[in-house]
């Protein structure tokens, strides 16, 4: 008969053994996560303060307009003699309005004619003188320059707008400004030279004729002697 107490000292070496193995290849459980708070808040601020800074655009500065500070020097003209002198004096282009002060849509085609003075005419800015590459001049009808502008210069109505070099007339702008820019846009790279045969070319005669009537009317040329 076989003892039991070898078995039973067997059975629990073998239990042990099997114990320890056990515990060796048990999955072990998860190491807890440390968890660390991100401010999102903050990098939210910060990339949004970037984004900004990136598309940020420069503000438009706004046109320059004639006020209280700001002024256009626009020549007054009430004789054919005048604007002779006027148009002889200087070599740059003329711009010219012809207008009435109880006409509305000169109102609307001066305040126009105003703009562009202050653009590319002579001008006060800020106190100081800056001359433009174009001059300005206007003519008011009334009764005394009637005759000067309807019959003399053929004028139909008002408000007209006339572009010169010299004495020739290189645009008959009509009653709007757009004609009078577009032209100023097309002459703009032309040199001296080339701005005087464009303006020939285009002259329809009209302000030359009278310059030279004059001339032959003058005091001047009936006294003289041959």
């Amino acid at each position: 008969m076989i003892s039991s107490t070898p078995i039973l000292f067997v059975v629990l070496c073998l239990s042990a053994i099997l114990s320890v193995e056990v515990v060796a290849f048990a999955p072990t459980a998860p190491a807890p996560v440390s968890t660390t708070s991100i401010n999102y808040e903050s990098t939210t601020i910060q990339t949004q303060t970037q984004t900004q800074l990136q598309v940020k655009k420069q503000p438009v500065q706004a046109p320059i307009r004639p006020s209280k500070i700001n002024k256009i020097i626009v020549e007054e003209i009430t004789s054919l003699n005048e604007l002779k002198y006027f148009l002889e004096e200087d070599e740059r282009p003329v711009v010219i309005k012809f207008y009435a002060k109880w006409c509305k849509k000169c109102q609307l085609v001066g305040r126009q004619f105003d703009r562009l003075a202050m653009e590319l005419g002579d001008r006060i800015v800020d106190q100081q003188l800056i001359d433009g590459d174009v001059r300005f001049a206007q003519v008011e009808y009334n009764p005394k320059s009637q005759a000067f502008i309807t019959e003399e210069l053929q004028i139909q109505g008002v408000p007209t707008i006339q572009m010169y070099v010299g004495t020739n007339k290189l645009l008959e702008g009509g009653s709007t400004i757009k004609k009078t820019r577009t032209e100023l846009t097309l002459i703009e790279g032309l040199n001296r030279e080339g701005l005087l045969q464009r303006a020939e070319d285009a002259d329809d005669g009209v302000l030359t004729g009278l310059i030279e009537e004059s001339f032959y009317d003058s005091p001047d040329f009936l006294n003289e002697e041959w």
